[in-house]
C-alpha cells in the first residue's frame, strides 16, 4: 500500500526522459549507497560534433539522514528518490533514466541503478551541473517528499583537435561503424595510453554476450564485432582501459 501511494504521488512529475538503455556497473553493486562518478572523478569530457555518452550509477540510501542536505533530512526510511532534473547540461546533451518504478526517473533504496547523459554537444565550454532530486518517504502513514540539489559536477566540451582533446579518463571519439549494422561492425575509440583494454557487449537485460581483451595503442583503436546469430535489437558495448570506461549503444538490424 505504501509503495502504491508513492507511485501515484510521483506519476505526474516528468522533467527528464524516463527510459534509458544503460547497464549499471557491477563494481558498485556491493556499496551501501552512493553516486558514481563522484565530484572528484566527475563526468568525462566531450568534443563538439562527436556523440557523447556517460553513465551515472547510483544506490539510494535507506535512511534519509544519509542524504546530505541543508536543512538535514529527518531520520526516516526512504521509499525512493526521483531525479527531477539535471541543470546546466551542455547544449545537445540530455539525461534519461532506467526507472525502477512506474514513476519517471525513480530509483528504489538499496538497488543499484543507472542513467545516461547522451547526445551530440554543440557548444564549447565548461558547464557546471546540478542534480536535482526528490526523496519520498512515509511519515505517519502519509507519503511525503523533500527536495535536494547536488552541485560540484561539470562537463567540459572542447573542439576536435585529436588526442589533445581526450577526456582525462583517456578515452575519446568512441563510436561503432556502421551503426546500425547487419552482421559486422567495428567499435572504434581513441586512447591516451597504451596497454590492456577490454571490450564487452551486453543485451538490454545486462547479460554479457561477448568479451575481448586486447592491447590498445595510443591513438586510434578498432575492435571488430560479429553479430553472428544474435537477434535484431539494441546492444550495449563497454570499453574499459585502465581507470577509464565508456558505455555506448549499437543497433543490430536483420
Amino acid at each position: 500500500m505504501r509503495r502504491t501511494l508513492l507511485l501515484i504521488s510521483i506519476a505526474s512529475l516528468v522533467s527528464v526522459e524516463a527510459s534509458a538503455q544503460c547497464t549499471p556497473d557491477v563494481l558498485y553493486a556491493d556499496s551501501v549507497y552512493g553516486v558514481w562518478p563522484d565530484t572528484t572523478e566527475n563526468f568525462m569530457d566531450g568534443v563538439v560534433g562527436i556523440f557523447y555518452s556517460d553513465t551515472l550509477n547510483l544506490i539510494v540510501p535507506t535512511n534519509a539522514e544519509d542524504i546530505p542536505s541543508d536543512p538535514p533530512y529527518p531520520p526516516v526510511d526512504i521509499d525512493s528518490v526521483q531525479v527531477e532534473s539535471v541543470d546546466g547540461l551542455p547544449p545537445g546533451l540530455s539525461i534519461s533514466c532506467n526507472s525502477q518504478t512506474a514513476g519517471p526517473c525513480t530509483y528504489l533504496s538499496s538497488v543499484l541503478g543507472c542513467g545516461l547523459i547522451e547526445g551530440t554537444p554543440t557548444t564549447v565550454g565548461t558547464f557546471p551541473i546540478t542534480l536535482n532530486v526528490r526523496a519520498f518517504f512515509t511519515f505517519f502513514f502519509t507519503v511525503q517528499s523533500l527536495p535536494a540539489s547536488f552541485g560540484g559536477y561539470e562537463i567540459t566540451i572542447d573542439v576536435n583537435t585529436g588526442l589533445a582533446t581526450l577526456a582525462p579518463s583517456g578515452l575519446g571519439n568512441v563510436r561503432n561503424v556502421p551503426n546500425p549494422f547487419a552482421s559486422r561492425t567495428s567499435i572504434e575509440f581513441q586512447s591516451g595510453r597504451s596497454g590492456e583494454a577490454r571490450v564487452r557487449v551486453f543485451d538490454l537485460l545486462g547479460e554479457e554476450i561477448w568479451d575481448q581483451t586486447f592491447q590498445a595503442k595510443t591513438g586510434n583503436n578498432r575492435v571488430p564485432f560479429e553479430g553472428g546469430d544474435l537477434p535484431a535489437g539494441v546492444y550495449l558495448y563497454k570499453i574499459e582501459s585502465g581507470a577509464a570506461t565508456f558505455t555506448g549503444r549499437m543497433a543490430l538490424q536483420r
